[in-house]
């Protein structure tokens, strides 16, 4: 994985592999931040949480996680961690799936505003993939189309100046 990383950093895919990754995070989280009942019952059907109010909890912070994630990712402010905490979410969110699958509940995803997403395999291979976009930009480099980047060098500059 590091190996592709290094390579891939070479290349503009970085730059969009992180903007892609925030506009998934943006896009997932409006719907939700819109409508926290309809995800609570999203949530409730997944049948891994048996209290109401962990589920309510969840319902109401995991949209702005997802919110703030897409933000960073795509302004590139604390890429690294933001990059893990998207990893981390993209983990759960495979797990959370695959049980689904596993169990043979046919449920709506949650994943994203339509609401007649059902679990599939397509569903878990789509947030595969974001998982792997994910640990690319995490174990990469931090590309140079960055706000992180561009406060850094007119630091430096600032400094140079002094």
């Amino acid at each position: 994985m590091v190996k592709l990383a290094e390579r891939l950093s070479r290349l503009p895919f970085l730059f969009l592999f992180r903007f892609i990754l925030g506009l998934v995070f943006l896009y997932a989280s409006l719907g939700k931040v819109l409508d926290p009942q309809t995800f609570a019952e999203n949530l409730l059907a997944y049948r891994i949480f048996s209290s109401a109010l962990v589920v309510r909890y969840l319902a109401v912070t995991l949209p702005w996680i997802e919110w703030f994630c897409g933000i960073f990712l795509i302004l590139g402010l604390f890429v690294r961690s933001v990059s893990i905490l998207a990893s981390g979410l993209l983990l759960a969110f495979g797990v959370a799936m695959s049980s689904a699958m596993i169990r043979g509940l046919e449920i709506n995803c949650g994943c994203f505003t339509n609401a007649h997403e059902v679990v599939s395999s397509f569903t878990l291979l789509r947030d595969s993939l974001f998982l792997v976009m994910s640990l690319v930009v995490l174990f990469s480099r931090v590309d140079s189309f960055t706000l992180q980047n561009f406060i850094a060098r007119k630091k430096q500059r600032s400094d140079v100046l002094e």
